[in-house]
């Protein structure tokens, strides 16, 4: 499945974005590695249109004066949504994609209809998870099967830059305590993931989102660490687009259901 990237004139700047595939509409929110255009995404996009917005200063593009903030991030989404979706949709957000994606069912309720948070960053305690300096390390975090890696075709200044824009947007803090009291807010039916081999994400965060958003059901993704559409692309791909589908009735055993 082909991705075509293009760019989108929003009040606050241009968001350059890919899409690919046809049917309703499902956003996909990068983590802070950028996009990557995985086989799990060409997957769902076999299913839906997929669109994927380059949050600015990612991968190259411009930042945008005076957006600096995941409120501000989630309110250029909100701003996509209307723009180039055209209607409230499906949203996917990826560990700091999860962060935003959070933002957005918040900030902007009427923009999602079901909700997926994959590992989703910014409820962490204070020192634990996180990301590790040392790179072997943070291969094992990252990656239970880094063999399923495409080749990198970024330059290492790109991907520097995109680390650099972590803290340009949230800070140094784990925990965004804001977002924590306002998550009884969020309306959508929610999918939590957390891979059972997780080394950035600690289980405590999925399980406070799993006690604190009204909707939510938690599901773990057995032999995945933090990437995990990278680790288990179709086990990532049949329990999200099941849930897409079927809503509530995601979790009911089909062998039995009859």
């Amino acid at each position: 499945m082909a991705f075509v990237k293009s760019e989108a004139a929003l009040k606050r700047g241009a968001l350059q974005f890919h899409e690919a595939g046809t049917g309703e509409p499902l956003l996909y929110l990068h983590s802070a590695g950028g996009v990557r255009l995985s086989p799990a995404l060409e997957r769902l996009a076999e299913s839906y249109r997929l669109l994927i917005p380059v949050m600015p200063g990612f991968d190259g593009t411009e930042r945008i004066a005076g957006l600096h903030s995941m409120e501000g991030l989630a309110d250029l989404a909100a701003e996509f949504i209307d723009s180039v979706v055209k209607k409230p949709c499906d949203v996917i957000g990826h560990s700091f994609g999860g962060w935003l994606a959070t933002w957005l069912a918040v900030r902007h309720p009427t923009k999602i209809e079901q909700l997926v948070l994959a590992a989703p960053a910014g409820f962490r305690t204070e020192g634990a998870g996180g990301l590790p300096t040392d790179p072997e390390q943070l291969r094992r975090a990252m990656f239970a099967h880094p063999e399923n890696l495409p080749p990198e075709t970024r330059a290492p200044a790109i991907l520097a830059q995109n680390r650099a824009m972590l803290s340009h947007y949230h800070g140094e803090h784990a925990t965004d305590t804001a977002l924590l009291g306002r998550l009884g807010e969020i309306e959508a039916l929610t999918l939590i993931l957390q891979g059972t081999k997780d080394g950035v994400i600690p289980v405590a965060s999925a399980r406070l989102l799993k006690e604190r958003i009204p909707r939510a059901h938690l599901v773990y993704l057995y032999d995945a660490a933090h990437a995990l559409e990278i680790d288990q692309p179709e086990r990532f791909t049949n329990l999200v687009g099941d849930f897409l589908r079927r809503g509530e009735a995601f979790i009911v055993n089909s062998a039995k259901a009859s």
